[in-house]
């Protein structure tokens, strides 16, 4: 079985906008159906929390995240449940399609003005610690899997730098990616 339980983030770039800017525009998405492959449940407002996870769009299968934990905002998408497919690769790329997907939609509404991504960066958290332990041997299982997934979605070649941290917390790299426009990318 393929593992599904991944966290993307794509980087935003400038100057960043006021957390509650993006409240209204969740809500839009839950109000008109805008995401088709998934249930849209509630939009949170956690940006009290210093360094939190700041504005969420949950949904049944994942969550949509404005996210300024781990020293850097960005549009987060966390995958928590699904079908998975026999194919890792799919288990990969769907979780990391629809956060192109969703940073398309928020780069284009006029609500959310000067909004752009650094489409050159993107943080990967493998959040399946049953499956996935943080070491060697849980990078050998998840590697192949997301440098097709990104490779399907981006296109180039991946270069991928491993994240220090405490055995406990999720697997986590930082890939480098070939510039390219948020529009470009295939969602």
């Amino acid at each position: 079985m393929s593992v599904i339980q991944y966290s993307f983030k794509l980087p935003m770039r400038g100057e960043l906008l006021p957390q509650a800017a993006y409240i209204p525009v969740f809500h839009d998405w839950i109000r008109t159906a805008l995401i088709t492959d998934d249930v849209t449940i509630d939009v949170a407002d956690y940006a009290h929390v210093q360094g939190g996870p700041g504005v969420l769009l949950v949904c049944h299968e994942g969550m949509y995240v404005v996210d300024r934990s781990r020293g850097e905002c960005g549009l987060a998408y966390h995958r928590r449940r699904g079908v998975a497919p026999d194919d890792g690769v799919e288990g990969a790329r769907v979780g990391l399609v629809r956060l192109v997907r969703a940073a398309k939609l928020l780069a284009g509404d006029a609500r959310l003005p000067g909004l752009s991504f650094d489409t050159t960066r993107l943080e990967i958290r493998v959040l399946d610690r049953l499956r996935v332990d943080n070491d060697a041997q849980g990078w050998e299982r998840v590697e192949g899997p997301l440098r097709g997934a990104i490779g399907a979605v981006w296109g180039g070649e991946v270069t991928f730098e491993p994240v220090a941290t405490d055995k406990r917390q999720p697997l986590t790299v930082h890939a480098r990616l070939p510039e390219r426009t948020i529009d470009a990318l295939l969602a």
